[in-house]
């Protein structure tokens, strides 16, 4: 029988490490050197930890700084370019910042015009330089470092982003309503008595101009990329072009509406091959004569008269009759039937209407000879050449809705028979270049025709109506600017605008640094 043997313990893993590395039989003694590693490297450890998260913390405060300064900047400049000065620029600009953004605590510097950089000293730019001590988590319990201080620098401003202008559309919303009235009979049938738009072009030939086209009518429709805007895609348009025949159309160099259009086909570029200027769903631009004041002997003293007329009608022989001679003055209306009429330059101030017509100017017949003229229409009969009151009062009001009498125009001029028209020619005036001036609260409509295919006629100048409607029905090629609450081109053939001295271009702001 075989001897019995006893089976061989296994000896642990752990054990045989133990041994493997000559610990047999020892006892082992723990050092302390990890512990003091420990207490020495843990703040270090911390250190970093909260320099990181700190850093991080003070990367998105100056972000979010440098957000609130660069939207200050922008405000700014956007203050200015509607009109505002430079105090409410910098109030606007510290509101953004402290306000709007919630930097309550940040120390806001405005200058204008910049004072460092490539911009300095360009008062159409804004510099924002915004500071704020920041209150660190973790590096200060060090003790040794002062709380950081987070600076931010912005600088803002605007230049011209279109050509020179010579059609200005105003108003953002119109009443809807217009005049169902024009120098000839079968236009007047065919002008629907609703606004189609803002801005219309109508009739049977293509409207030119050689500049841009700015407006402001908010109304809906498509944008140049044929995506709706505004609440509708259908009428009444920011601007309608609705041609008779398939040739109608608007070409201009820029063409900006803050609505929309009906059709982006019908608007293209005056050079011809070039891509299309239309841009809808943009900003409004400001009125071009937004500080023109009322005309007063004191405001213009050279072209102003405070002598009175009264109501005129001239009823001369066509042609063969001896001229009448018009100056200026205050009238209470002024109509010429038949005959030659000159009017003297200068201003002409007219604060009534005809009594049976209902019009303030009609030059319906003759041949009118007005060169360095502007006529001011005004719907207050008390007006006084001395003070401009109460005209002079009107500020930025906004007019009320019309009145049927209202839808009456003002003015109606058929420039026919060889008549020729042209603007205040008076350089020191501040009416230089305009041929027509309506008060601002005054929404009487503003109607001018011209057919230069016969006896051509001659339309020079700026026509300014704030909230006034201008009908424009004419053909051929004018020296003229419109500015108006609304627009109506109504085409006989061909028309072509190209002012010699166009209204201001449109701006738009920039941040630049």
């Amino acid at each position: 029988m075989q001897p019995r043997t006893r089976p061989r313990r296994q000896t642990p893993f752990a054990e045989q490490q133990y041994r493997s590395f000559g610990f047999r039989g020892q006892r082992v003694v723990r050092s302390g050197k990890i512990l003091i590693m420990l207490a020495i490297l843990l703040p270090v450890l911390c250190g970093f930890a909260g320099l990181v998260l700190d850093s991080s913390l003070l990367m998105a405060d100056f972000r979010n700084l440098q957000h609130a300064s660069d939207a200050a900047a922008t405000e700014a400049a956007t203050t200015l370019i509607n009109g505002g000065n430079s105090t409410d620029a910098v109030a606007a600009a510290i509101a953004c910042v402290q306000t709007e953004n919630g930097f309550a605590d940040a120390n806001v510097q405005v200058n204008i015009p910049p004072s460092t950089g490539p911009y300095a000293g360009n008062a159409s730019y804004v510099e924002v330089i915004a500071s704020e001590q920041k209150t660190t988590y973790f590096v200060q319990v060090l003790g040794a470092l002062t709380p950081p201080t987070v600076r931010v620098r912005s600088v803002a401003g605007f230049h011209p982003s279109t050509a020179g202008a010579a059609v200005d559309v105003l108003e953002a919303n119109p009443p809807g309503v217009t005049a169902n009235l024009a120098p000839y009979v079968s236009l007047s049938q065919t002008l629907p008595p609703l606004q189609l738009g803002g801005l219309e072009v109508l009739g049977l030939g293509q409207l030119q101009v050689n500049g841009a086209v700015l407006d402001n009518n908010q109304w809906g429709g498509v944008d140049q990329k044929g995506n709706q805007v505004g609440q509708s895609n259908a009428p009444p348009y920011g601007a309608a072009c609705m041609p008779l025949i398939s040739l109608t159309s608007l070409l201009a160099r820029n063409i900006r509406v803050v609505g929309g259009v009906d059709n982006p086909a019908n608007y293209g570029n005056f050079a011809s091959g070039q891509a299309s200027p239309l841009r809808a769903n943009q900003l409004p631009v400001p009125d071009p004569y937004a500080n023109l004041p009322a005309p007063t002997v004191a405001s213009d003293p050279v072209n102003v008269s405070a002598t009175t007329f009264g109501g005129v009608q001239v009823t001369g022989l066509p042609l063969i009759g001896p001229p009448t001679v018009l100056n200026p003055g205050v009238y209470d209306w002024i109509e010429i039937v038949s005959g030659t009429v000159v009017f003297n330059p200068g201003v002409y101030v007219i604060r009534s209407v005809n009594p049976v017509t209902q019009v303030a100017l009609s030059v319906v017949a003759g041949t009118v000879t007005a060169k360095g003229v502007m006529f001011y229409v005004t719907n207050t009969t008390t007006y006084s050449p001395a003070s401009g009151a109460p005209d002079a009062s009107d500020g930025n009001s906004v007019a009320s809705p019309p009145t049927a009498m209202q839808l009456i125009p003002s003015v109606v001029i058929a420039s026919l028979l060889g008549s020729s028209y042209s603007g205040l020619n008076s350089p020191a005036s501040p009416f230089n270049g305009l041929l027509i001036y309506q008060r601002r609260l005054d929404r009487r409509p503003i109607v001018l025709a011209d057919q230069q295919l016969l006896l051509a006629g001659t339309l020079q100048g700026t026509v300014y109506g704030k909230y006034a409607q201008i009908v424009f029905a004419a053909n051929g090629t004018f020296d003229l600017s419109l500015v108006g609450g609304s627009i109506r081109f109504a085409n006989i053939l061909q028309t072509v605008l190209a002012p010699t001295q166009p209204l201001p271009p449109a701006q738009d702001v920039y941040l630049v640094e």
